[in-house]
C-alpha cells in the first residue's frame, strides 16, 4: 500500500492521497457555498484503496485493485436537515451534491432534536492516534504482491493437505483496505483518521463416500503481520472433516455450549435492542429497562469504540463525536442505550458516539461499535467437561429469520453431542429454538475464549435447558 502523507491544514491533520488536497478543496467549496446560503453543514469525506484476490486450483483466479473517494453532506437550516452524497471529489460533483441537499431542505419536516456535534464532543487531532488504537499499520506496504499471492496459494494447499477427505477448497481470499477520512462541520469540528484492514477467508468441503461436510474460518487484523494464514486453512479443513458421520439427536431440552462464533451470532440478535432509535420506535426488547436486572448476573455486555485493534475502533463516529467505551449491561442489569446526537437530545442525555453510516447512500443513524460479551473465567475444555449430556454447537443457520423485536428464534444447527464431559459424535439436522431474553437468563457458565467476528464478539457460553428439535 502507498504510504500516506501527513500535513497540517486548518488545525486538522490530513492523510491525503499522495499529497492531494481533495479533502481541503471539499471543505473550501462547502464553506463558501453554505456561507452564501446561510445554512450549517457537515461533511464526511473518505478515500478507500482496496486490494482483493482469490486463489483456485493453485492459481490466482480473481484480482481487484481499486481506489474510490467521496463524501456525505448534511445541511441544517431552522431545524430542517437534508442529506446528499457524491462518489468522487471533483469540484463539480461536490457542488451538485450541495445543490441537491439545499434543494431538499424546503421539503424536510422540522426536527427539534436535529443538530451537529459541538466543540468539546470531538477527539483531539493526534497524528499517532490510529497507531495507538491498533487500527493502522504500514507494515503491509513492505510485503510485495508476489509474497501475498504466495501466502494465499499456500493457504489453499494447506487445506488440501490436511486430510484426503478434503475434496474442494472454495476460492480462498485475501483483501487489504486503506481508508483515510476527514470529518468537518460548521461548528468548527475538524478531525481526521486512517485505518488499515487485512482479512483472509477459506472454506473447505469434505467427503467420505456419500457423506459430506464443510467448514470455514477467517482472520482479520489491522496489522498484516498478525494474519494466520495456515491456522485459518487448518481450522476450516478440520471443521469440514469433523462433520463427517454426523447424526441427528432426539427432540428434547438440552444443556448447550454455543462456541464463541455462534454465541456472537446470538448476541447479534439482541444488539439492536440497545439502539435508542429502536427503543423510541418500540422495537426494542429493552424498552424501559434502564436500571433493571433482566439477564443472568453472569452477563456483562460492552460497546467499546476505543477497543484496541477492534474492527470498528476509531477516533470519532459518523457525526464527529469522540468514541468511547460503554458498559451497557453489568451483572445482568441494563445501564444504558446507544445514542447518536438526535436521540441523545430526545432522551436528555449525551451522545455515546454511536452514529453509524450503514450505507454510503443513506444518512447516518444509530449503530454499535465493537459490541461484545465480557470474558468469563472458565476454560472452554473445563466447561465441556462439566456437561454430563448435552450439545456443543458451532454452526447456526437461518439467523436472518430471527425476530429481534420479539426475541423469538428458531435456528438450524450443527455441532457435537457431548456425553460425560467428552465429545461423542458430530450432530446435524437439528433446530434450536427459544427466546433471547430467556436464553440470556439461563446462562450456566461463560468461558474465557472471547473471539471477535467482525465487530461482534463473545466467549463460548453454556446455556441450560434449550429446546432442540431433532428426530
Amino acid at each position: 500500500m502507498t504510504a500516506l502523507n501527513k500535513k497540517k491544514s486548518g488545525g486538522a491533520l490530513l492523510y491525503d492521497r499522495d499529497g492531494n488536497s481533495s479533502f481541503d478543496s471539499a471543505v473550501s467549496i462547502a464553506s463558501d457555498y453554505c456561507g452564501k446560503k446561510g445554512v450549517k453543514f457537515e461533511l464526511y469525506m473518505f478515500n478507500s484503496k482496496v486490494l482483493k484476490m482469490e486463489s483456485e486450483d493453485g492459481g490466482i483466479s480473481n484480482y481487484v485493485n481499486a481506489e474510490t473517494n467521496g463524501l456525505n453532506i448534511r445541511l441544517l437550516d431552522k431545524k430542517k436537515m437534508s442529506f446528499s452524497y457524491c462518489l468522487g471529489l471533483e469540484d463539480s460533483k461536490i457542488l451538485n451534491a450541495l445543490g441537491g441537499a439545499y434543494s431538499l431542505l424546503k421539503y424536510m419536516d422540522a426536527n427539534e432534536y436535529a443538530g451537529f456535534a459541538e466543540k468539546g464532543e470531538n477527539p483531539d487531532n493526534d497524528a499517532d492516534a490510529p497507531e495507538k488504537l491498533g487500527i493502522y499499520s504500514d507494515n503491509g506496504k513492505d510485503i510485495d504482491i508476489d509474497r501475498k499471492k504466495s501466502l494465499l496459494l499456500e493457504m489453499e494447499e494447506t487445506a488440501y493437505s490436511y486430510d484426503k477427505k478434503i475434496y474442494k477448497v472454495d476460492k480462498p481470499s485475501y483483501s487489504e483496505t486503506l481508508i483515510t477520512k476527514r470529518f468537518y462541520n460548521s461548528n468548527g469540528i475538524d478531525v481526521s483518521s486512517r485505518k488499515t484492514f487485512y482479512e483472509i477467508f477459506l472454506s473447505a468441503a469434505s467427503r467420505d463416500g456419500e457423506d459430506t461436510g464443510s467448514g470455514f474460518d477467517f482472520d482479520f487484523s489491522h496489522n498484516f503481520g498478525d494474519l494466520k494464514f495456515k491456522k485459518v486453512a487448518m481450522n476450516a479443513a478440520k471443521k469440514g472433516v469433523d462433520q463427517l458421520g454426523a447424526k441427528t439427536v432426539a427432540s428434547r431440552n438440552y444443556n448447550i455450549v454455543f462456541d464463541n462464533y455462534t454465541s456472537s451470532e446470538i448476541l447479534g440478535i439482541l444488539k439492536q435492542s440497545f439502539y435508542a432509535d429502536s427503543v423510541y420506535k418500540k422495537k426494542s426488547l429493552l424498552e424501559g429497562k434502564i436500571g433493571e436486572k433482566v439477564f443472568s448476573d453472569k452477563l456483562n455486555i460492552i460497546d467499546d469504540g476505543l477497543l484496541y485493534g477492534g474492527a470498528l475502533t476509531d477516533l470519532f463516529d459518523r457525526e464527529g463525536v469522540k468514541m468511547r467505551k460503554k458498559d451497557l449491561c453489568s451483572s445482568g442489569t441494563i445501564n444504558s442505550y446507544l445514542y447518536d446526537i438526535e436521540y441523545a437530545k430526545m432522551y436528555g442525555v449525551k451522545s455515546t458516539g454511536n452514529s453509524a453510516g450503514r450505507s454510503f447512500t443513506l444518512p447516518p443513524d444509530v449503530g454499535s461499535t465493537n459490541f461484545f460479551i465480557k470474558n468469563g473465567g472458565t476454560n472452554i475444555l473445563d466447561i465441556i467437561s462439566s456437561v454430563k449430556e448435552g450439545l456443543y454447537i458451532n454452526e447456526l443457520m437461518g439467523l436472518h429469520m430471527a425476530k429481534p423485536y420479539t426475541g423469538e428464534f428458531s435456528l438450524g444447527a450443527s455441532g457435537f453431542y457431548v456425553k460425560n464431559g467428552k465429545i461423542d459424535f458430530p450432530v446435524k439436522g437439528i433446530v434450536v429454538s427459544g427466546n433471547i431474553m430467556r436464553l440470556f437468563n439461563d446462562i450456566s457458565k461463560i468461558a474465557d475464549d472471547i473471539r471477535f467476528f467482525g465487530s461482534i464478539g463473545s466467549p463460548s457460553i453454556l446455556f441450560e435447558n434449550i429446546r432442540v428439535s431433532g428426530k
